[in-house]
């Protein structure tokens, strides 16, 4: 593995981690979001590996699953989640969208969320070995 690739899936660990942390303080909000950024830069990982360059600049996880070339092995299930969680990304930023996305991060949806990033974690990983 390249170490650019070594330094994205390091990120992206440390990333699902503090989802892990943010989950159990009740902070569901960001939890998601860090479930969104730690597959993205287990995407760009991914991509480093395969293109040997820097990845796209991009936070939309679809867009960057199909610009590593892996949108094709993804059923609709996948791409519905990695949507979902691309929102969470961009709205989360904003003041006035925050408290709406806030209300709809309930236990379940949040800790649903953060199982469907460990699976795909996993998944993306074993592309990389």
């Amino acid at each position: 593995m390249k170490p650019k690739t070594k330094n994205w899936l390091g990120i992206a660990r440390d990333d699902f981690e503090v989802a892990g942390h943010l989950f159990e303080k009740q902070k569901y909000l960001y939890c998601i979001f860090f479930c969104q950024q730690t597959i993205e830069k287990t995407i760009k990982a991914v991509y480093s590996e395969k293109y040997n360059k820097t990845p796209p600049r991009k936070h939309d996880l679809v867009s960057l699953a199909r610009a590593a070339g892996i949108l094709p092995e993804l059923d609709e299930d996948t791409k519905d989640f990695f949507d979902l969680l691309s929102q969470y990304y961009l709205e989360s930023r904003y003041a006035e969208d925050r408290d709406i996305l806030a209300k709809n991060c309930t236990v379940l949806l949040t800790k649903n969320l953060l199982n469907k990033t460990g699976e795909l974690l996993a998944w993306l990983e074993n592309k990389l070995k």
